[in-house]
């Protein structure tokens, strides 16, 4: 488990390492398709798509992210994933809030929070039904640019899933973290207001 947060963690270091050597300043006026909080940044909205792997508890976990970022401050985002673990496996749908904290044109941090299903499928030796749980979910992570348009993505979440059976009821909780790549896609022009411009 060490040599695996070690490895991470070097493959992060070498992404921020490239992304500051590689990486020029944008020119004054440009458009960065993504939240930038730097003071002229110039804002416009956006859509990213995110393909990422890692861990559910011990157990891997494959994940689709769809996102729109229609302003600075807010933004949204669906995910799919999928839990193939030995003996049973798992689905996962949610829809999240994404609110980007503090930042700059290459390391972007973000809070999300948000709910959704997890279906538990059992396997062809275990005589049993499809479990669906509501999911509620928190976290945080960052996107590291290596470009305007493609970014690293790394993030960690907390995960409670609502278990209501007869007898008790509570919330069963997952600790889940990610790592993959995300693809930026600007939307139209910024708008005066997102430029700190009067109309």
């Amino acid at each position: 488990m060490r040599s695996r947060w070690v490895a991470a963690g070097s493959v992060v270091l070498g992404c921020c390492w490239a992304s500051l050597v590689q990486a020029q300043d944008a020119p004054t006026g440009a458009v960065i398709p993504a939240p930038d909080v730097a003071a002229g940044a110039v804002f416009t909205p956006s859509l990213h798509f995110s393909v990422t792997a890692g861990q559910l508890g011990a157990e891997p976990l494959y994940s689709l992210h769809l996102g729109y970022q229609p302003s600075r401050r807010l933004g949204f985002e669906a995910t799919i994933a999928h839990n193939p673990s030995s003996g049973t496996h798992a689905a996962l749908h949610h829809i999240g809030a994404v609110v980007p904290v503090l930042g700059n044109r290459h390391l972007r941090p973000f809070l999300v929070a948000g709910l959704g299903t997890i279906q538990v499928f059992p396997g062809t030796s275990i005589n049993a039904e499809t479990v669906t749980k509501l999911v509620l979910h928190a976290g945080g992570g960052a996107q590291i640019h290596l470009r305007d348009d493609i970014a690293l993505r790394l993030e960690a979440r907390t995960l409670g899933a609502v278990d209501q059976q007869d007898d008790h009821s509570g919330l069963l909780g997952y600790t889940q973290w990610s790592a993959g790549l995300a693809f930026h896609r600007p939307l139209g022009a910024s708008s005066a207001s997102d430029r700190g411009e009067e109309p």
